[in-house]
């Protein structure tokens, strides 16, 4: 199953300390923000490290900082960041949320869980789907697909054009083995955001092969096969075409 978990954007203001520091360390949040978007990602990092020096006591360049450190690759120097700006606004969601989904990229998902529920109760945040939606794959992943399903549908209710969202619906919905269920909500997606939904097609296919629709099925692994050639997606449809000819 592939994750979407959706991490949050850079933030762009800072707290406090002296006006004038203040408001050079916003300013370099500003610039890494915009190295961030234009993919220099070594800009964005050396900014974004001056920012935090610049004001120590906000959450916000570190956590950008964090999300620029993923960017890199550089995970365990993502961790230590966010875990600095928790320890200035231990509430705050998009800090939260961002951490959570680094945990369940490494592993810790029971910390991961602990952070995506530990951000619901930020009623200030302004996109609570992308937390319900996180911690619906959390669950899943832990093994937990009713719990998951119950935080996946308030995310869908709350966002009804959240594709992510509908995506973690239908994985859960597989592991709960209702196809139909699974079906439609990768259906959503595959209507919803048509220029992203190979994993929608992935999955929509693997489970027609599976379920007697085959030459449905057949034809969806196959496009996904010609659209990504040479990816880990596309041998995810080989493995189900060939579970499909054994």
């Amino acid at each position: 199953m592939r994750a979407l978990l959706v991490v949050a954007t850079l933030a762009l203001v800072s707290g406090c300390v002296s006006q004038s520091r203040v408001s050079r360390s916003s300013a370099k949040v500003d610039l890494g923000a915009a190295y961030y978007r234009e993919g220099n990602t070594e800009g964005a990092i050396e900014t974004l490290r001056e920012a935090a020096k610049l004001d120590p006591h906000a959450w916000r360049p570190q956590n950008a900082l964090a999300v620029a450190y993923i960017k890199k690759g550089q995970l365990e120097l993502a961790d230590e960041a966010f875990r600095r700006a928790r320890r200035i606004s231990p509430d705050e969601a998009e800090v939260l949320n961002n951490h959570g989904t680094l945990l369940l990229k490494t592993g810790r998902t029971d910390e991961a869980i602990g952070a995506f529920q530990l951000a619901l109760q930020d009623l200030d945040y302004r996109t609570p789907a992308m937390i319900y939606s996180n911690l619906s794959y959390a669950l899943l992943q832990a093994g937990r697909a009713e719990e998951a399903l119950g935080y996946v549908r308030e995310a869908t209710r709350r966002a009804p054009t959240m594709c992510e969202a509908w995506y973690h619906t239908g994985l859960v919905q597989e592991a709960r083995k209702d196809a139909l269920a699974a079906l439609e909500a990768y259906r959503q997606v595959s209507q919803t955001c048509p220029t992203s939904s190979l994993g929608a097609r992935l999955r929509t296919g693997c489970i027609q092969v599976q379920v007697g629709l085959e030459d449905e099925g057949v034809a969806a692994l196959q496009d996904v096969i010609l659209t990504a050639p040479g990816t880990p997606i596309a041998d995810e449809a080989r493995a189900c075409l060939g579970a499909r000819a054994r």
